[in-house]
């Protein structure tokens, strides 16, 4: 993207129409380069429509691009396209009050390497592949015939908003045909820069949507390797900054490269669909969110863009790009109240994913929520990410490990950490192969004399003796300030002495 291996960014920009500028919901119409935004730009909706109303980005309609795909010709120039071609930010606006929660999923941005010079998919390798994603994207493929398939998530969430499904589209940034290009006016040399200085809200906010082109054409790395260029996409300077701002904070599945489509997952089920019991081999959304990194800290970031990463024009790149990360970084660490990094594959064998998380927890000072459920952590990796952060935490409130091979070491290991961490409240257990003796070592540990007061702990296989043991602590403890324990278990709801503890503590079993 903008300075990948094959040009610089001053060469790749031509010359545009400025859209003209938009109102903002008062009336008062915002200036060229005015980004009005409400609270943290990575957060919530306002800093995503401003980067429109002020002219600098002019997303695509996802609908016009799959129908431009069809027509066999490749993406055009911002200022070759029709009116049709972008998404009005009125209706942008509108879709997403109506959305409510599911806002984020009409915001795409496409993260990929440019292929020539003057245009960055002449022969449209990028374009087919994107546009197939986006058709699925927008309609969901073919159904799978049983009740609960939902097919793609963004028709789902406009069936749920009563807009109905068929109606689907979303805002899709692409630098080629969003961005003022050269040779530019003054003003739109302007807003270009302030293109620029968006990309990070685009890519890395933690609701909107990320799709990686890692894929590159056959013969494309030979011919980068004679230039002494980048012959990756994971190479490029570029490439990877998008990728690691993309990695930050966005909600675990908004991420994905779809270099790891499957055809499985293309032609099955049309890819998206949103339904616990089909296998994540089915899923496009699984396949492709798979294994990605914890945020970086920027001091490593600049370390491999100088050492492992490659820009065309050098230095000056580096300079850019750095600047790039470390704005996100510092923008983010100190805004984000919930992280969710739900099954991200981080239980790697030499727990480097857990390393690099637990160095880089800290540095977000009003964390209240973290979600690392499904994620394959073992009791080793577990304790490495989490366990300094909680003794060290003052905000936060919920911890989720559902899904982890915590087991009894695990238990035991986390147990002290999260005794002493004085603000959490809600600790997600469930699925962590605890059995009887892991819910001792919770106990022994002090996990009961914290302040929890909600404790999910079902599907462990706790029995008759974890039962006991957890009465026993409730009986005896009165530092214990639990208030509700969820077991989802008849014979563990129905157990005399679990029963009679929790009624006699006024603790809800669930």
């Amino acid at each position: 993207f903008l300075c990948c291996a094959v040009r610089g960014a001053e060469a790749s920009f031509v010359d545009v129409q400025s859209p003209q500028p938009a109102t903002d919901p008062d009336g008062v119409q915002l200036t060229e380069g005015a980004v009005a935004q409400d609270g943290p730009p990575h957060f919530g909706p306002e800093a995503l429509l401003a980067s429109i109303e002020c002219g600098a980005m002019a997303p695509l309609s996802g609908r016009w691009y799959v129908a431009w795909a069809a027509s066999g010709k490749p993406l055009l120039r911002r200022q070759d396209l029709p009116p049709e071609a972008f998404f009005p930010v009125v209706e942008l606006r509108r879709l997403v009050e109506a959305l409510g929660d599911d806002w984020g999923l009409l915001f795409v941005a496409l993260s990929y390497r440019w292929l020539a010079k003057d245009h960055p998919d002449p022969d449209r390798f990028h374009q087919d592949i994107v546009a197939a994603v986006a058709k699925l994207y927008l309609d969901g493929g073919p159904q799978f015939q049983f009740k609960g398939a939902e097919g793609s998530p963004l028709a789902a969430a406009f069936k749920r908003a009563g807009l109905g499904e068929e109606n689907a589209d979303f805002a899709f940034f692409q630098d080629f045909p969003c961005l003022f290009q050269k040779p530019r006016t003054p003003s739109e040399d302007e807003l270009f820069k302030k293109g620029l200085s968006l990309l990070d809200v685009w890519y890395g906010h933690e609701q909107a949507v990320c799709w990686q082109q890692t894929e590159l054409p056959p013969g494309f790395a030979e011919k980068m390797e004679m230039l002494g260029l980048a012959q990756s996409y994971e190479e490029s300077g570029w490439c990877f900054v998008e990728a690691t701002v993309s990695a930050g904070v966005k909600v675990g599945k908004r991420r994905l490269n779809l270099g790891k489509r499957t055809k499985r997952a293309m032609l099955s089920d049309g890819g998206l669909l949103q339904l616990q019991r089909l296998a994540e081999e089915f899923q496009l959304e699984s396949v492709c969110a798979a294994k990605r990194q914890p945020p970086l800290l920027p001091d490593d970031v600049r370390l491999l863009l100088e050492t492992e990463k490659k820009f065309t024009t050098g230095k000056e790149d580096v300079e850019v790009v750095d600047a790039l990360y470390r704005n996100f970084f510092e923008g983010v660490v100190g805004a984000a109240t919930a992280l969710n990094f739900e099954g991200l594959s981080w239980g790697s064998y030499h727990n480097t994913e857990a390393k690099a998380l637990a160095a880089v927890l800290p540095h977000f000072v009003v964390l209240e929520r973290l979600n690392l459920s499904r994620n394959a952590l073992s009791a080793e990796g577990a304790y490495l990410a989490v366990a300094d952060y909680l003794r060290g935490s003052k905000s936060l409130t919920s911890l989720e490990l559902a899904g982890n091979g915590l087991g009894t070491a695990g238990a035991k290991a986390l147990a002290p950490a999260i005794s002493s961490c004085a603000s959490l409240t809600s600790l997600d257990l469930s699925r962590t192969g605890l059995g009887p003796a892991g819910v001792k070592a919770l106990i022994d540990g002090g996990a009961f004399t914290g302040s929890l007061t909600k404790l999910l702990i079902f599907g462990n296989g706790i029995g008759d003796d974890g039962a006991k043991a957890i009465a026993d602590a409730l009986n005896k403890n009165s530092a214990c300030v639990l208030k509700k324990l969820v077991v989802d278990n008849k014979e563990l709801l129905e157990h005399e002495g679990l029963k009679a503890a929790c009624q006699l503590r006024g603790v809800e079993l669930e």
